[in-house]
């Protein structure tokens, strides 16, 4: 009986081992696949020396300063902004990051936090920009802008919106339940391999399909690689920012800061989107002040697919100084 039980342990801890063994070398092969184009690199940019990471970010053209922040999801970067900063560099200068965690800046094993990118937004206009600002941001971004501003006004002119997520959305806190997805995701091996499996290369086609994109024509091959390539950049630390954002470690209460705010807050919003004019009515409930345009026949990032119309709208509110 004490060898057979002997046998069992063994046979299990080599089958283990060997399942193991498999996972670490799909997830090689798709950190290796991921990023063998190395598209992201081809992008001349500047380095900002930050004290939490070094952060990849783009310069270009003179004139008052717009600072563009992307979208906080897997795959994001400033390649978000690829097809309007031309287009504004003609009478701005045009800043556009690479949050920590994403793109080209640096991919660290700290949580991200609201709290973090808060702290970045500020501190780049106040080492980089070195000027009052407007500033563009998508999406989950929204709340670390509206944070921002909340703690210094200053150096903030127009703040524009697109497609800022819900506000109950951004309430929702770390749980016992999002915390164990955390732990799980953490493990280097397992961790990594569920991570890689819900970033394919046809996962990602599929967000821009159906979420990011509104008429599927439209939708350049390359820039399916380059949020591919984005996700999988720094090794280990590649999962980190989608780990901080499932544990809600990302999200925090707007409320106080969006009542408080004295400045213009502009929202384009895509008209297509689930839910958008339940969310624009909450925003508006605490900022009765804020200016809102609907955008027909686009999704989630219209800067990429009806760049001249988001040009035009920028241009519009920048008049407005």
């Amino acid at each position: 009986m004490k060898n057979k039980k002997t046998t069992i342990i063994i046979t299990l801890s080599a089958v283990i081992t060997s399942a193991l063994g498999i996972l670490f070398t799909f997830n090689k092969v798709i950190e290796k696949l991921a990023t063998s184009k190395n598209l992201l690199a081809e992008h001349h940019h500047e380095t900002y020396h930050w004290r939490f990471g070094d952060i990849a970010y783009r310069v270009t053209g003179e004139g008052h300063p717009i600072f563009l922040i992307h979208d906080l999801e897997s795959g994001s970067s400033s390649v978000e902004w690829s097809s309007i900063i031309q287009k504004l560099s003609k009478t701005n200068t045009v800043y556009a990051v690479d949050l920590l965690g994403c793109g080209l800046s640096e991919h660290t094993g700290i949580t991200y936090t609201n709290h973090i990118y808060t702290q970045l937004i500020n501190d780049f206009i106040h080492d980089i920009i070195k000027q009052k600002t407007s500033v563009v941001a998508t999406g989950k971004s929204a709340s670390f802008l509206l944070e921002s501003c909340g703690i210094n006004e200053n150096v903030f002119e127009e703040l524009i919106l697109i497609n800022p997520d819900s506000i109950k959305a951004f309430r929702k806190a770390p749980s016992k339940r999002t915390k164990t997805a955390c732990l799980i995701l953490k493990l280097k091996i397992i961790g990594t391999f569920i991570y890689n499996k819900l970033n394919t290369k046809k996962c990602f086609e599929k967000r821009f399909e159906e979420d990011y994109f509104y008429d599927k024509e439209k939708i350049p091959e390359a820039l399916v690689d380059y949020y591919y390539e984005s996700a999988h950049l720094g090794g280990l630390f590649a999962k980190n920012l989608y780990v901080s954002q499932r544990g809600r470690y990302t999200n925090v209460n707007i409320v106080r800061s969006l009542k408080s705010i004295n400045k213009n807050i502009h929202i384009l919003a895509s008209a297509e989107l689930p839910d958008i004019r339940k969310t624009i009515k909450e925003y508006q409930y605490y900022n009765p002040a804020i200016e809102v345009e609907y955008m027909d026949y686009v999704r989630k990032l219209p800067q990429l697919e009806a760049p001249d119309e988001i040009v035009k709208y920028i241009r519009l509110y920048l008049y407005q100084l």
